[in-house]
């Protein structure tokens, strides 16, 4: 395990809370300082000619052609022209194939895209207790959730009040939706968290050959009726995870290894292992009110980061964050035992050259999402080569 941030001076036993309280005018102005800081330096790439012509490091943007699309979460880096092809070439290529692949993985992956039966979450929502076909991008990814033995991506309905809330722009808006100030919302999380933990109440059987049924009971599709819930399943702070990762297999697929992918909640893939490319990201830290970078990650191999932090950084985090008037934070990371949003740690990253973006994650969630930070089950996680950046 690997602890790079300078320890944090508190006594032994003494935990920082999930809900961290800071003044929300001063909160907004480190953050607005922060998000600058991001932009300038929380990615760039050691290649000589960075954005400096068509060869070399050239970041790749999906064509704009009216799909529904997961382009404006992402951004490509590339270096172009160190192949057979042209620079000019290559870049026409790859940004065709990207930009299929960035409306492929919204279709597959976003729980609210609809698209006809294409077998993907939206259908799994419309057809409870039925068979379907679905996609094999999806496929694995569903057996990967399943396997891992979590059950965030049965908190659909408790995911739905936390996204109305993270659009509301002041307090007396969001206390319709605010679990933690509002007792008939607390209530209903708790209770659809019931369900979602409960495998007798709902689960998701894998049959083989792609195929798929998700039982829900009787009694959870009565609540469901009741509360006007149509959804059952959803990836929510997971998805750009398991986006990352077959974006990233498409390229590979498709002999596009020099490239670099990161989302904008965080989470990253780096194709290319060649020694002469070396990638540097900007970690953060919250102490209180204050954002400030903490260490610059550098790269020259093959790897995932997962980058999970329990405030909004940068434009990109609007919507997946409120920050309440008092300065407390509703986060998008969610426990499934009572609904709750809960963060044990300013802010976690993990790397791995083995592991892929959605591994890392699903490894560190149980560890992250909780009221208290467990030092001794986050050794369980560094195994396998992982290595971990944090500050206790």
């Amino acid at each position: 395990m690997r602890i790079s941030w300078k320890k944090s001076g508190l006594p032994d036993g003494e935990l920082r809370k999930a809900r961290p309280r800071v003044n929300r005018a001063t909160l907004r102005a480190a953050l607005l300082a922060a998000a600058l800081l991001l932009v300038a330096a929380a990615f760039t790439c050691g290649l000589s000619g960075l954005f400096g012509g068509e060869s070399g490091m050239q970041e790749i943007t999906v064509l704009s052609g009216g799909k529904l699309n997961c382009g404006d979460d992402f951004t490509l880096f590339y270096a172009l022209g160190a192949g057979e092809a042209s620079a000019a070439e290559e870049r026409r290529a790859l940004q065709t194939l990207y930009t299929q692949a960035a409306a492929d993985a919204y279709r597959l992956f976003s729980a609210g895209a609809e698209c006809g039966d294409c077998g993907n979450l939206t259908d799994i929502n419309g057809h409870v207790n039925e068979t379907l076909q679905v996609e094999p991008a999806l496929y694995e990814a569903l057996a990967l959730l399943e396997e891992s033995g979590v059950r965030y991506h049965y908190l659909a309905p408790v995911y739905g009040t936390y996204f109305s809330l993270f659009q509301c722009g002041q307090d007396s808006e969001a206390v319709e939706y605010d679990p933690y100030v509002n007792a008939g919302v607390r209530a209903f999380c708790r209770e659809a968290a019931a369900f979602a933990c409960a495998s007798d109440e709902i689960s998701l059987e894998l049959l083989g050959n792609n195929r798929v049924c998700l039982h829900v009971s009787d009694a959870y599709l009565r609540f469901a009726e009741e509360n006007g819930i149509s959804s059952f399943i959803h990836l929510f702070w997971l998805e750009n995870a398991f986006i990352a990762d077959y974006i990233a297999e498409v390229l590979l697929e498709n002999g596009y290894t020099r490239a670099t992918l990161i989302s904008r909640d965080g989470f990253a893939r780096h194709l290319d292992d060649s020694p002469e490319t070396e990638i540097r990201y900007a970690l953060f830290h919250r102490d209180g009110a204050v954002v400030s970078p903490m260490e610059k990650l550098r790269f020259t191999e093959a790897m995932s980061m997962v980058y999970l932090h329990d405030y909004p950084l940068g434009a990109g985090d609007r919507g997946s964050y409120y920050v309440r008037e008092d300065g407390t934070i509703c986060s998008p990371y969610i426990d499934p035992a009572d609904g709750l949003c809960k963060c044990a740690l300013p802010e976690i990253a993990a790397v791995s050259t083995e592991l892929s973006c959605a591994e890392l994650a699903l490894r560190l969630a149980p560890v992250y999402i909780a009221g208290t930070f467990d030092a001794a089950a986050l050794q369980s996680v560094a195994r396998d080569g992982v290595e971990l950046w944090y500050q206790p």
